[in-house]
């Protein structure tokens, strides 16, 4: 088994729809510095779909296989990729990537995703292959993201340079688009991804959920609306 990074502190599996569950560990960005991140796992009967996959605990992995068997692993984004090994070695899942370089199946735009009830997303006037998940759920779908679209309404999680940073770099704000990210996928060119959110934003869904921050409920559509134009990425609202 390829050595993985030490585990790093988490909390427990929380269902924030049904068959949907958010697990909130940490991330060393820097020395003194960390900043919360997520893992979401979808339950589709007895098999599991890990997405933005975090590490944990020998208490946590015993919980996450109380709620079944891992199948599937999805990277979607850039980022987040640090833990992957661990869970190729350790679950032997198939592995779902927007790239076509990954040795994974591909995620492509439009098509289902790793099980029913799943819809893929992708970006595709950025520099990198980056993805987005919709999942159908009664009561308003669901987008999952990696870095994309984030929803931090404070910085619980963060370590006190790690809090200040996020701050400082606007990170506090609902849905917003990923500053780091957004500049890597257009070379500070936000408005290039403008027929992207455009299609993003005809999509069918009511909440969102992401690799950092809470879940957004209800609005995330017109939160998305307003990042975009408050980031340059589209002219006005949809």
């Amino acid at each position: 088994m390829v050595q993985p990074l030490p585990v790093q502190p988490h909390g427990k599996l929380d269902e924030i729809l049904p068959d949907v569950f958010v697990v909130t560990g940490s991330f060393p960005m820097a020395p003194l510095m960390s900043i919360p991140r997520n893992m979401i796992v979808l339950r589709t009967g007895a098999e599991l779909t890990v997405i933005n996959a975090v590490r944990l605990t020998a208490e946590g992995e015993r919980e996450l296989e109380g709620l079944g068997t891992v199948r599937h692993v999805v990277r979607l984004g850039l980022f987040h990729t640090t833990d992957l090994p661990y869970y190729r070695e350790r679950f032997s899942p198939t592995f779902w990537a927007p790239d076509p370089n990954a040795q994974s199946e591909r995620l492509v735009d439009g098509a289902k995703g790793p099980v029913e009830g799943t819809r893929v997303f992708t970006f595709q006037g950025g520099t990198e292959a980056e993805a987005a998940l919709i999942v159908e759920r009664s009561g308003g779908n669901l987008l999952v993201t990696c870095d994309s679209i984030q929803n931090w309404v404070d910085v619980r999680g963060s370590s006190f340079v790690g809090g200040l940073v996020a701050r400082a770099m606007g990170f506090v704000t609902p849905a917003k688009i990923g500053p780091i990210w957004l500049k890597k996928m257009t070379g500070g060119r936000p408005a290039a991804l403008g027929p992207d959110f455009d299609r993003l934003l005809a999509q069918d869904f009511s909440h969102l959920v992401a690799g950092h921050g809470v879940m957004l409920r209800d609005d995330a559509k017109a939160a998305i609306a307003r990042s975009c134009v408050v980031q340059g990425v589209r002219a006005r609202p949809r």
